[in-house]
């Protein structure tokens, strides 16, 4: 699966050469309290297509997780997961456009390997700058399902050269089961919401983004990624700073989550991710 999809990308970008951006991404990830996971190292690369009034996306990403007790100090196997995601957008119009996304999850540990995650949705224009969002998906895992739903909304506005774009977001997640492994779900319904505020001033851009409220199994980045271990996420914030270029972008990222692992009962667990991230617009 993994050969098939990365000559894919590979293909699609020889092909559809115009309209086409690569991303490759690198970042290292750190936990603070976990019971067993100690730091790691993220891959992806992503590459996008837009032919007329369709955008095609293909994605694929590699997590290592070094793991270690922390009470008895065994080292245990490292987490290995892979997920492979796909996106489709159409522009019916100026005002409305529908997408649909998929993602499947292997992991090597996790109860919910083998996991498919399934996505519709769509934005419309109320007015200038001003867009609504709506989004549902399926995770469907093998003892239990969740239904989340993504309501949204963003202004965009400008100031002389700066331009802004400001967005509130609601998650409705429900979760459908009560088993995660030898683990019984206490909490299956949450909520959480969420702003960002995204600025560039003459290709210098930069980000800022905060999410509030308990919520677990999320689906993020309009349906891009997923959250599918047992953590119960209660604060998140981000950043992000760039450059584009003609034909280059350039952007470093930094999040901030702090949780409580649901099976092992631990709480107040921080994960830290760095990244960096390359794009190439044919």
């Amino acid at each position: 699966m993994r050969k098939i999809l990365l000559s894919s990308l590979i293909l699609s970008g020889i092909l559809y050469a115009q309209n086409t951006t690569m991303t490759y991404s690198y970042g290292i990830k750190d936990y603070t309290n976990s019971l067993t996971k100690v730091d790691g190292k993220l891959q992806n690369i992503d590459i996008s297509h837009k032919l007329s009034n369709h955008m095609i996306s293909l994605g694929y990403q590699k997590d290592n997780v070094d793991r270690q007790h922390s009470i008895s100090k065994a080292n245990l196997p490292s987490l290995e997961v892979k997920k492979y995601n796909a996106k489709y957008n159409y522009k019916l119009n100026d005002k409305t456009n529908f997408k649909a996304s998929y993602i499947k999850i292997v992991d090597n540990l996790a109860p919910t390997d083998q996991g498919k995650i399934y996505g519709i949705g769509g934005n419309y224009s109320i007015a200038k700058g001003l867009v609504t969002g709506l989004n549902i998906y399926k995770s469907d895992y093998e003892t239990f399902d969740v239904n989340q739903y993504d309501f949204s909304i963003s202004k965009g506005f400008k100031i002389e050269n700066l331009k802004l774009k400001a967005s509130i977001i609601a998650k409705k997640i429900d979760i459908d089961g009560n088993k995660y492994a030898g683990y019984t779900f206490e909490d299956k319904d949450y909520f959480t919401t969420g702003i960002k505020l995204g600025a560039n001033y003459n290709g210098y851009v930069a980000g800022v983004g905060a999410f509030f409220g308990k919520r677990a199994f999320t689906v993020l980045d309009d349906g891009a990624k997923v959250q599918h271990h047992a953590m119960e996420q209660d604060k998140t914030y981000m950043l992000s700073l760039g450059k584009k270029f003609k034909d280059f972008d350039i952007m470093a990222k930094y999040s901030f989550q702090n949780g409580k692992e649901l099976p092992e009962n631990r709480d107040d667990v921080d994960t830290k991710v760095l990244s960096l991230s390359l794009s190439y617009k044919f």
